[in-house]
């Protein structure tokens, strides 16, 4: 399932397939319960975010850097109790 906010939906996206892929979707929509355009963009966006998790290099401006490894260099104001202890 997306982690994207709800919004309306005013863009489009065409894509040209074949007839076996178009087979593929509106069996898998079926099966799911859903609108052939809910199970491709429920889909693509699945896809893409975990496509966007792998990522490994993060490039930013020197300013963000620096408040980067402040951020992550500085000790918590508060330590959250251990909740598996």
């Amino acid at each position: 399932m997306s982690t994207l906010p709800r919004e309306l939906k005013s863009k489009r996206i065409n894509a040209r397939i074949s007839a076996a892929e178009e087979a593929l979707l509106r069996q898998g929509a079926r099966r799911k319960g859903q609108t052939v355009t809910e199970f491709i963009v429920e889909s693509a966006c699945a896809v893409a975010e975990m496509e966007l998790a792998e990522q490994k290099e993060f490039v930013l401006p020197p300013a963000q850097w620096e408040a980067f490894l402040a951020l992550s260099t500085s000790r918590p104001s508060q330590i959250p109790p251990c909740i598996a202890c």
